[in-house]
């Protein structure tokens, strides 16, 4: 066919580039149809057109000139039909043969004309087709900046290839190259063109990229919408991803753009809600700052139109301070991370330089607090940098790109492995773990020894990292002196044994000896090391057929000073296997010298990289031995398509080989079949043809690459017979499949793969480079059998772990690990030597199979012939190889077949006497073996009766003329513990076939005897009814495994759908037979699926009332089984269930969420998955056996676990060498133990079960300078851990300075408690006390819930102490001192009542005085109770109730409620002794009757006194006095200090709200009043009414008492209209202060809507600058300001009632009012609007452009204007250069309108000249500034704003007239810039 016919006014050619268009043009006009399109006729498709259009024509001589000149009109007809522009589309030309020619560049023909011109003149160039070439020439010569490419500027980058035949060279890796370079590429193929090299040349899915003849392709706009990228992470559906964005100088706004889009790319990917992915940004240069906290969006949309306006201010490059940022303020609580509820934490760097502070620990220290670090590089970012910063291993974690231009291409495989991460790191890795420690439990016998390198170089937090490490690792084995041993040795110029392999003999003992390891320092002598270990492997006992597995594990951080190679090459030749792990600064190559073997070096650049090491370690070690004996067939599908490279191939085969290898291949064991695909299949070998390994690893090297396309599904459908009996399968065995591929599959893989494992084969899909993550889960049917990595190295890291999961590590039964197994064993004549020493193997086989120990499977033999005898008890041996030994040493007796009499006399071998544990509820087995018919034979009927009556299962083993009827009677019938062999050779390997039997028989009975147990079943529309029934039988099967009865296990079911349905509850059934029939009986109502709902409804089953058991501490357990996803928020229903301490189970059948799942169980060890109903029975025991063995959570209630840190400030040391840590301090020394004993000993709290709440200590002693001395991790009272505390050899003193806070807050940081309290024992503060209560109050902001200090010894000044103490209890007044009565009481009291704060929102705890102490006796007397309020802050009627619960206590007493009260004395020039005395007089008069707080009672009131003039100064603070009476006589002795200052009482109140309300007592009934007295006028009236402003907004009750009359005072004052206020001259005051008066009801009023008359303009900063929280912040704000204000019901008439407008600004120079003065009728609908219409516009700020549209077209064209104007306005940042001048004007103008102007300040970005100009005189009074405007802040400025003045004041007049004469009437002349 010519081209001619394919290009020429061809209808297909036609519509394939209608379709290529459209997409970018996006035209839908009636006149674009398919023939028209490209008609000049058809304006409306041209004019939004935007592309860079690059065609590569293919100009070989095979075309021919006539084809070619046709193809020349063909491009013509298309460029007619476009809008060519530099701004639109622009068309680039080059033609190829042998050699790429340019024709024309995108930018040199920026119009139709000359376009059209080099269209008819580009000439015809003849020869060969080298396509590959071509490609590499257009990414260089075409698609760059200098070329006319605008890919920086986000334009669409296309290429269409158009070629008629093969390629002479490569093309795949130069369109691979072109497509990473973001080039959407499309192939065109004509003629004879290949069709497979097409798909390698385009974009995939190749069938929508390449064509063939140019065919019909309608769907084409459709496939380029997908470039957009707007992909939704499937299954990732739960994340914390916080964005961390480099804006320094150096990226630019050009590139910082493609930043913003790449950002809005990728989130708009993601499900944004509160219950599915939260989103933060942090951006940073010099310093860091969030512009969005992961709880400020919940709607995607209005996060992505941030993002479209963030902010870029530029500056340097200080990574390291940004993921510290985000490490302390974003991943955090309370703003938003769910880290708490195991959600993924992610972290994305994206940085284009080096930084200039350190990554390494910064991020470490990111990692450590559980978040998986991604870090992308862009342009000249530092390599090692961005390995330090990322997770491990790097390969995942880390992308680099070249330019900004390239972040797109980079888009889609960031959200794949973003995607896949979160699923791996939620699900699979946690599952993964579970299989390894599943797999290791059969590890029967290793040594393992730990070198651990402790040099000066090590970090104190690295070494416990490594310490983490050997624990994490040992619990993985089981360790005792019989199975596994463990040692370690720590070394750094010399090596030291801290223990060896025969120290620990079981875990607990061992961590806590790891944990006590300490580090020391010094250099790095690795070889020295090496060589000391070698005698440290010899092991005792060594068989000559037996050797222990011995392993090394050597981690260091620098290369050794000293040689490695040679010891390190005898300890290998030992039979030593070596691993080496090299952190930080470790030598590479020395490493693989030390380990021998490449696969067994693992570099990592941070210690906190150790744990996923640890897997691949201990994967390595166990698959050995969980290959045992699990024989199967084993097939690989591999790739074999052109796109990969040959190196890649061999990469491949070289992983098929290392997992065949660690597999056990034999004729009767693991058989491997191979095949190979691309567009074809091509089987290279099947299951029966190679049964050994050298044979399959030789088939494997002789493969050869194939070539072609990707027709994955294809390949599985042919394969699928392979694993039919007919072609070598053995459907009976395990079946495995490995599928490993590069990229999509060009054909459906979904059902293929479905079919296949319908017959029961197990499929792993590996997807390497491009694979589709969604195939690869279609492939395998299920996340945990799916792998999917960046490259073919990563395969390398897979080996051991896929060749773990071959072996099925978790399959129901693996070895019998408990049970008591006796032998009884025919020794009759007829059983030659030979043969028994056949039966001797055998049971040495089953051994073998068992895990043999003390407190494991314990066996014993009897021989029997004429007469039985005991040859070993069951007591006898503890380990295996003691029990091969004597099995080897047996010797038949002969004689006759006895067998009734030998059953018989067996029986008492089971008893305790002889090691049988049938009380402990362990299995007994005993397997007889003979040969021939019993002697005896009509005396085996009652002995065996009696065996299996005392549950003794019999297992009857016949050999050769051994008699079946009679081998059934002694097996009770059972014919699956029947087993017969005809002759002894059989014997040996009959062992396999037993072996199972014998696990299920010996299967550890239920942990959980008594448990209540609820099923919650979903019986949605969306399950069909055969698959009802299925999981109905499934639940009815589950219930089957558990002991049901009133007193045992008792069962509850539920039913749900849309909603919640009873079936029945714990107390209602107690039988399975009635539970089954009901559950069978269950109808299906079908609807929707709404968990969340159903999991609140089933907390009800968990009740007393309905037969729960919790009070009982009886297991709570609810199993949920659903097949979809919920249409529902699940998170809070889940936490709230296991808040109760109900453990949930989630199965989820087919396509559901495992993330939201995941929510629900709180651990993927409780999470189970199915692909189909039919699969439910495959899973039934693991559920049992994981229901069997659950714990509860250990923090099921939260904040219930109590971490207490103890520090000491010794300073005062002799420095004696043999000088100990309480050296001195005999007092501490004796009462250490006894106040550690007591703070371990909280009885419990209001709202927890004392069995729910541990305490832990934990012991830190501190250097001068921040370094760590000596620490103990968190952990209960122990007599030997306060011991060595107390025997610390210390010489140089402590100190008590910020450094100490600074490191016991690092200590508290890393616990995971709820409660933290940190405990100081000081001998007085060593540093500044401002200083030091600055560090305290960080500590208190960083989540530690207490400071508390006790004074040691000879402490001047205790109350000192307490200037930096926090959280303590209402007893805070009361310092704590070391030779106080009962110190260790009293500091449990103030633990007690943090607790009680932070777990049960317990606000107020009072308990008394301690009861005096005596001789033995009665107990001492004791105050009044404990009484304890429950202040539910969101409760309707708290305040009434609490008022009245308080009032019931102290009726009688003044203040009804407890309050802080300060007191001003006037101490100014006029003041005369005289009139002083007066003061004092009212002030003992007032405090006379006043009770005053001596307890830690929530009553009375705490008292501070000031005295003043011009200025204010303590005389009394709150802790100065304990007692009534000590504070009456601190009062009597104030002395009149004379001044010659004049009184200033606004500055003395502004002092007091300031600085001594600073600390208060927190509680809801809480008062704060300030008093001052006065003696006369005072000279600052305005700062008197800033004063007043500022109570109202501090909710401070100010009171002036005045001496003499004072009228400018009154009328400051009157300033606040909440009638808190109160003024008056002292003869006016009450004789009796606690009367209660009608003006003091203000105390229990809601303050009312303020009545004005007003028109009030609210401005709104919605610049790009204000961050998003900030935003929210100022809505709420806002919102509150309105409620506050007695809104006209008819804004539209005349009126004295306030109406409100709001307006936006921002840059767009198009100001936008959100809602005018006569838009609301009431505040409801005004707050709806603020709070969920508004939305932020972006763009730079333009204030004066804002103010000057609301006083033109807002307040001056305003009808029936109301007597007062004001605006309100919010300013986050400056305002733009060119907006400064109009600015200063309007904010003048306004005042001179009579406008009042309040502004309120947010963050640190304004300009304070600017608002300072802005705002009405005085400033203070109109001016505020916040920081963030969180909740309490927003509090503060709605009651600052609460009064208004008279403007414009007289101050203005001389302003406003200059303004009028400068108008000429006629408006401003304003000059920008």
């Amino acid at each position: 066919m010519s081209l001619l016919l394919l290009f020429v006014g061809s209808y297909l050619c036609s519509e394939f580039f209608n379709t290529f268009l459209v997409f970018f043009i996006d035209c839908f006009s009636a006149c674009c149809s398919t023939y028209s399109l490209f008609s000049p006729s058809c304006p409306e498709c041209a004019k939004v057109t935007v592309a860079d259009i690059v065609f590569l024509v293919d100009g070989s001589s095979s075309i021919g000139i006539d084809n070619f000149k046709s193809a020349r009109e063909f491009l013509k007809s298309v460029v007619t039909g476009l809008d060519i522009g530099p701004n639109k589309v622009r068309i680039g030309l080059a033609q190829y043969s042998d050699e790429p020619h340019q024709e024309f560049l995108l930018k040199d023909h920026m119009d139709k004309s000359s376009l059209l011109t080099a269209l008819d003149e580009f000439p015809y160039r003849t020869g060969n087709t080298a396509t590959g070439k071509a490609m590499n020439f257009l990414m260089t010569r075409y698609f760059t900046e200098d070329a006319g490419s605008r890919a920086k500027e986000r334009v669409p980058q296309i290429a269409v290839v158009i070629t008629d035949g093969d390629s002479g060279d490569d093309v795949v890796a130069p369109a691979k190259s072109l497509r990473q370079h973001g080039v959407i590429v499309f192939g065109i193929g004509v003629g004879q063109a290949n069709l497979t090299e097409l798909k390698a040349i385009a974009n995939s899915p190749s069938e929508q990229y390449a064509y063939e003849i140019i065919p019909t392709v309608p769907t084409l706009r459709a496939i380029f919408e997908a470039e957009k990228l707007e992909t939704t992470l499937t299954g990732a559906n739960v994340a914390d991803i916080v964005f961390i964005v480099d804006e320094s100088g150096s990226i630019g706004t050009t590139n910082f753009k493609m930043v913003r889009a790449f950002l809005h790319s990728l989130v708009s990917g993601l499900e944004i809600s509160r219950a599915k992915v939260r989103v933060g940004i942090v951006m940073y240069s010099d310093g860091a700052s969030a512009q969005v906290f992961l709880d400020s969006f919940n709607d995607k949309s209005e996060l992505l139109n941030f993002i479209k306006i963030l902010p870029y201010r530029g500056g340097g490059t200080n990574t390291g301070a940004a993921l510290n940022y985000a490490r302390e303020n974003v991943f955090i609580k309370v703003r938003g991370s769910r880290k708490d509820q195991g959600v993924q934490q992610v972290a994305v760097v994206i940085t284009d330089g080096e930084s200039q502070d350190d990554v390494s620990t910064a991020a470490a220290d990111l990692r450590r607090a559980g978040v998986t670090v991604y870090a992308i590089g862009v342009k000249e970012a530092n390599k090692a940098q961005l390995d330090q910063m990322a997770s491990y291993p790097h390969n995942k974690h880390v992308f680099n790109v070249d330019n900004f231009e390239m972040l797109k291409g980079l888009e889609l495989s960031l959200q794949k492995s973003l995607c896949h991460n979160i699923i791996r790191q939620a699900i699979s890795v946690s599952t993964r773990r579970s299989g390894i420690k599943e797999g290791c439990i059969q590890t029967e016998e290793a040594d393992i020894f730990f070198l651990i390198d402790h040099s000066g170089s090590i970090y104190p937090a690295d070494f416990q990292d490594m310490k983490k490490f050997i624990i994490e690792f040992i619990h993985t084995f089981h360790i005792s002196p019989e199975h596994v041993r463990i040692g370690v040795v720590k070394y750094a110029d010399s090596p030291q044994l801290e223990f060896n392999l025969a120290r620990y003999s079981d875990t607990k003992s061992l961590e806590k000896a790891i944990e006590d390891i300490k580090q020391i320092g010094g250099g790095t002598e690795t070889g020295r090391a090496l060589e000391y270990m070698g005698p440290l492997f010899d092991r005792s006992v060594v068989t000559p057929d037996h050797k222990v597995p011995e392993y090394l594990v050597v981690i260091t951080d620098g290369k050794s000073s000293d040689e490695v190679k040679v010891p390190a090459e005898k300890l290998r030749a030992q039979g030593i296997i070596v691993y080496a792990i090299g952190v930080k600064s470790a030598d590479r190559d020395e490493l693989e010298e030390i380990s021998g073997n490449p696969k067994r070096t693992f570099f990592v650049n941070n210690f906190d990289a150790l744990r996923p090491i640890k897997d691949d370690i201990i994967t390595d070690i166990c698959s050995q031995d969980v290959c045992k004996d699990i024989p199967g067939d084993l097939l690989f599908l591999v790739d074999s398509s052109g796109s990969i490279y040959p190196n890649d191939y061999k990469t491949m085969k070289d992983f098929m080989k290392s997992v065949i290898s660690r597999s056990m291949i034999g004729r009767d064991e693991v058989h491997v079949g191979v095949m190979q695909f691309s567009s074809i299949q091509q089987l290279e070998f099947p299951f029966n043809r190679y049964y050994s390994k050298d044979e399959i690893l030789s088939a494997i090297d002789g493969m050869n690459q194939i070539g072609g396309g990707t027709d994955t599904g294809a390949a599985i459908t042919a394969l699928s017979r392979y694993f039919d009996p007919d072609q070598g399968g053995r459907p009976d065995m395990r079946q495995r499949l490995v599928v490993i591929t590069d990229g999509e599959s060009q054909d459906e893989v979904k059902a293929p793969a479905a079919a296949l494992r319908a017959k029961g084969v197990v499929v792993y899909a590996i997807g390497v480079m491009e694979a589709n993550t969604t195939q690869l889960l279609e492939i395998s049917g299920s996340p945990e059998r799916m792998y999917a990595e960046r490259d073919f190295d990563a395969l390398k890291d897979l080996e051991s772990h896929v060749a773990l999961e071959l072996c099925d590590p978790e399959r129901d039964c693996k070895k019998t690990e408990k049970a008591d197994i006796i032998f009884l064993v025919d020794g009759s004549t007829s059983i030659t030597l030979e043969k028994f020493r056949s039966m001797q193997k055998f049971m040495k086989s089953v051994v073998n199979e068992t895990t043999v120990g003390k407190n494991l499977t314990r066996f014993g033999v009897i021989l029997y012939s004429t007469n039985p005898q005991s040859i070993f008890t069951l007591k006898q041996y503890d380990s295996k190889r003691q029990v091969l030994k004597a099995i080897d040493a047996l010797r038949s007796p002969f004689g006759d077949t006895y067998t009734g009499r030998a059953l018989a006399y067996t029986l008492e071998y089971f008893n305790p006497d002889n090691g049988g544990r049938a009380a402990l509820r362990v299995p007994q087995i005993l397997m007889v073996i003979t040969d021939g018919d019993a002697t005896d034979r009509n005396s085996l009927v009652a002995p065996s009766v009696a065996l299996r009556d005392s549950g003794i299962s019999v297992f009857s083993i016949g050999v050769e003329g051994a008699n079946k009827t009679q081998l059934e009677v002694m097996a009770g019938g059972d014919k699956s513990k029947v087993f017969y062999v005809d002759n002894f050779e059989a014997l040996e390997n009959l062992y396999k076939n037993i072996t199972n039997v014998l696990c299920n028989t010996a299967k550890p009975v239920c942990e959980k005897q008594k448990a209540d147990l609820v099923f919650l079943i979903d019986q949605s529309g969306s399950i069909a009814q055969q698959d009802y029934a299925t999981m109905k039988k499934f639940t009815t099967d589950l219930i089957n495994g558990f002991k049901v009865s009133k007193d045992l296990v008792r069962v509850g079911v539920a039913q749900f759908s849309s909603t919640f349905q009873d079936e029945f509850h714990l107390n209602k059934f107690d039988t399975e037979e009635d539970i089954s029939k009901h559950i069978l009986s269950m109808r299906q109502l079908g609807g929707g699926t709404n968990i969340g709902l159903a999991l609140e409804h089933i907390k009800a089953y968990f009740e007393a009332s309905q037969g729960g058991r919790r009070s009982e501490g009886i297991s709570q357990n609810l199993v949920l089984i659903t097949d979809g996803e919920s249409q529902d928020e699940v998170e809070e229903a889940g936490d709230s269930l296991r808040g109760l301490g109900v453990e949930v189970f989630a199965i989820g059948i087919g396509d559901v969420h495992d993330l939201q799942l995941l929510q629900i169980t709180g651990t993927p060890e409780r999470l189970f998955n199915v692909q189909n109903f039919g699969s439910l029975e495959k899973i039934k025991q693991k559920v049992v056996n994981t229901i069997c063995k659950s714990k509860p959570d250990p923090g099921t209630q939260e904040g219930c676990t109590i971490d207490v840190a103890m520090g000491f400030d010794i300073t005062r040391r002799s420095g004696a060498p043999a000088e100990t840590l309480v050296s001195g301090h005999n007092l501490l020394r004796t009462l250490l133990p006894e106040i550690a004993h007591y703070v371990t000993s909280k009885p419990g709290l209001c709202c927890v079960d004392p069995l729910r709440i541990r305490t832990s200590i934990g012991y830190r002693v501190v250097s001068q300078d921040g370094r760590t001395l000596y620490d103990t991790s968190f952990e209960g009272y122990s007599d030997d851990v306060v011991r060595k505390v107390s025997t610390f050899n210390l010489p140089q003193p402590t100190y008590f300075n910020t450094a100490l806070l600074k490191s016991l807050g690092e200590k508290l940081k890393a616990s995971g408690a709820g409660v933290k309290v940190l405990v100081i024992f000081s001998d007085g503060l060593d540093e500044d006390v401002m200083k030091l209560e600055q560090e305290s109050e960080l500590l208190r902001q960083s989540g530690v819930s207490a400071l508390l200090t006790v004074a040691l010894e000879g402490v001047r000044d205790p109350a000192q102490l307490q200037m930096v103490e926090f959280g303590r209890g209402f007893g805070y007044k009361l310092p704590l001192s070391i030779g106080m009565p009962s110190v260790g009481s009293a500091l449990l009291k103030q633990i007690d009542t943090v607790s009680d704060r932070e777990c049960c929102n317990v606000m107020c705890k009072c308990s008394g005085h301690e009861g005096v102490r005596g001789l033995r006796g009665p107990p001492g007397s004791k105050v009044t109770g404990t009484h304890t309020f429950h202040f539910k802050h969101n409760g309707k009627n708290v305040w009434g109730k609490v008022s009245e619960a308080i009032r019931r206590l102290s009726r009688s007493e003044c203040p009804a409620f407890p309050t802080e009260l300060v007191f001003g004395l006037d101490m100014s020039e006029d003041v005369t002794p005289v009139a002083f005395e007066r003061q004092r007089s009212a002030l003992l008069s007032l405090l006379e009757d006043v009770a005053i707080t001596e307890s830690n009672c929530p009553t009375g009131a705490r008292v501070a006194v000031v005295g003043y003039s011009s200025y204010t100064k303590y005389l009394i603070r709150f802790q100065d006095y304990r007692r009534k009476n000590q504070l009456i006589d601190l009062v009597k002795n104030i002395a009149l200090e004379r001044t010659a200052n004049r009184r200033q009482l606004g500055a003395a109140m502004r002092f007091v709200g300031q600085n001594v309300f600073k600390r208060v007592r927190s509680g809801l009934m809480m008062r704060k009043v300030a008093v001052f007295l006065s003696n006369g006028p005072s000279q600052d009236v305005n700062d008197i009414v800033t004063a007043m402003m500022e109570y109202r907004g501090l909710n401070i009750v100010p009171v002036v008492i005045a001496l003499k009359n004072a009228p400018t005072i009154s009328q400051a004052m009157e300033t606040d209209d909440s009638g808190k206020s109160i003024f008056v001259v002292l003869f006016l005051v009450s004789s009796d202060p606690c009367t209660r008066l009608e003006e003091c009801s203000f105390i229990q009023e809601l303050v009312r809507p303020q009545q004005v008359d007003l028109d009030l303009v609210l401005v709104v900063d919605s610049s790009r600058e204000v961050k998003a929280d900030e935003y929210v912040g100022a809505q709420q704000l806002l919102g509150s300001v309105v409620e506050q204000l007695a809104v006209s019901s008819q804004p539209r008439r005349a009126g004295n009632q306030a109406r409100v407008a709001v307006v936006q600004q921002s840059g767009t120079q198009v100001t936008k009012p959100e809602f005018g003065l006569q838009t609301y009728q009431n505040h409801d609908l005004m707050r709806t609007h603020l709070l969920q219409n508004m939305r932020q516009q972006g763009g730079s700020s333009a204030l004066g452009h804002t103010l000057e549209f609301t006083l033109k077209e807002v307040l001056m064209k305003a009808s029936l204007p109301r007597r007062r104007k004001a605006v309100l306005t919010v300013v986050g940042t400056q305002t733009a250069y060119e907006d400064r001048a109009r600015l200063h004007y309007f904010s003048q103008k306004l005042k001179c309108e009579g406008v009042a102007m309040f502004v309120v300040t947010v963050g640190e970005r304004f300009n304070r000249t600017q608002v300072e100009e802005l705002a009405s005189l005085p400033v203070d009074q109109h001016l505020i500034h916040l920081s963030g405007l969180k909740a309490e802040e927003q509090g503060y400025a709605q009651r600052f704003f609460r009064g208004m003045n008279s403007y414009p004041p007289p101050s203005l007049k001389r302003t406003c007239d200059q303004l009028k004469n400068q108008d000429g009437g006629q408006g401003p002349v304003i000059v920008n810039g």
